[in-house]
């Protein structure tokens, strides 16, 4: 094939990142979207081929879809995207991997196993720092003690950089599905939501809130642990407004409500910021005997830098034939050390 994958959404925020990262890499992707305009410029910037289409346009996804081995979908909210990319990659046996932080997506996404390993093509959603480090940690946790049967896993920022645009949104669009734990293997609603706790990240103690977080669901299918809780380690005063939020949580099931505050969403951060900016995760586990394990990890920042490292080390594991039918998640098909294939990650016991 004249190309090693499809790029789809590879005129957004994290999308050009990733089409530049992989040149530089030495990559051939074919980009492809919506947008003539800014996926032909972007390709004629790279010296690359491009295809224009929607998902609604089954022949010409279809059709891209057999240039290529694989496809790294990068159009969110994928709530709305991720079900014909998925039919499409079953029907014409190419591999699906997206860079989604979505739960409710993962979910439906594991209803297609089956199928998928009948046309021997791998689904691999959450290629990026939505869960990656996370899942990673988890899968090198569980095996420093095999007998967990709880898991909480944590992340901390410092530096100047925000969300990515389509994460914010993505976060905004997300609100109605309500904040989950994982208890006795199965998935629940946080019966506290605004339970918090100090967590030791390596740099200092922070506050950290509860989280929705894909480990909910992807922790559980790598590990196995029946336990499972997400936080993220926020200042004050963005707690009291993360809880807030929390408390409005009804009124985002009407979507006026949403594309309200979706619309003040405003671009990104710059390289500069993000080059400023250190993410730090924790993980945990502990079994019923009271035995336990810490670790932490230290990396780029996540939205972007973090993301097309980790996506681009999966996708080099793809090419290479490290593939497994079905549904998967990254550390479950490519091993606790994946993080640490991404430039500028540590990985320490606690």
């Amino acid at each position: 094939m004249a190309y090693d994958f499809l790029l789809y959404g590879a005129n957004g925020f994290v999308g050009r990142e990733l089409a530049q990262q992989a040149v530089r890499q030495g990559l051939r992707p074919l980009l492809a979207g919506r947008n003539q305009a800014e996926v032909s410029t972007l390709a004629q910037s790279l010296g690359l081929d491009f295809r224009i289409f929607s998902l609604e346009e089954t022949d010409k996804l279809r059709a891209a879809l057999r240039e290529c081995p694989l496809v790294l979908h990068c159009a969110g909210p994928y709530k709305y995207t991720y079900k014909p990319m998925v039919e499409a990659c079953i029907q014409e046996g190419v591999h699906y991997l997206d860079i989604t932080g979505e739960m409710p997506v993962y979910i439906a996404q594991q209803g297609y196993d089956h199928q998928a390993k009948e046309r021997g093509v791998m689904i691999l959603p959450a290629v990026g720092f939505d869960v990656v480090p996370t899942d990673c940690l988890a899968l090198y946790l569980k095996e420093k003690l095999p007998t967990a049967t709880h898991l909480q896993l944590a992340f901390s920022q410092k530096g100047p950089a925000g969300l990515p645009p389509g994460t914010a949104k993505t976060m905004i669009e997300m609100m109605p599905f309500g904040l989950k734990i994982r208890r006795d293997g199965k998935i629940i609603d946080a019966p506290d939501p605004g339970y918090s706790q100090e967590i030791d990240f390596g740099n200092r103690p922070r506050t950290a809130i509860r989280l929705n977080w894909g480990d909910v669901f992807t922790a559980y299918y790598t590990t196995g642990i029946p336990n499972i809780e997400n936080f993220m380690a926020m200042p004050k005063a963005t707690s009291r407004q993360a809880k807030i939020m929390g408390k409005l949580r009804p009124l985002f099931r009407f979507k006026p409500v949403r594309s309200l505050f979706q619309g003040i969403i405003k671009g990104g951060s710059t390289s500069d910021e993000r080059a400023a900016t250190q993410v730090y995760v924790w993980g945990k586990v502990w079994d019923d005997a009271g035995n336990h394990a810490e670790a932490r990890l230290v990396g780029p920042e996540a939205g972007v830098v973090w993301t097309v490292r980790a996506a681009l080390a999966c996708i080099r594991h793809v090419l290479a034939g490290e593939v497994k039918p079905g549904y998967q998640t990254p550390a479950g098909v490519f091993g606790a050390d994946l993080v640490l294939e991404c430039e500028g990650v540590t990985r320490a016991d606690a």
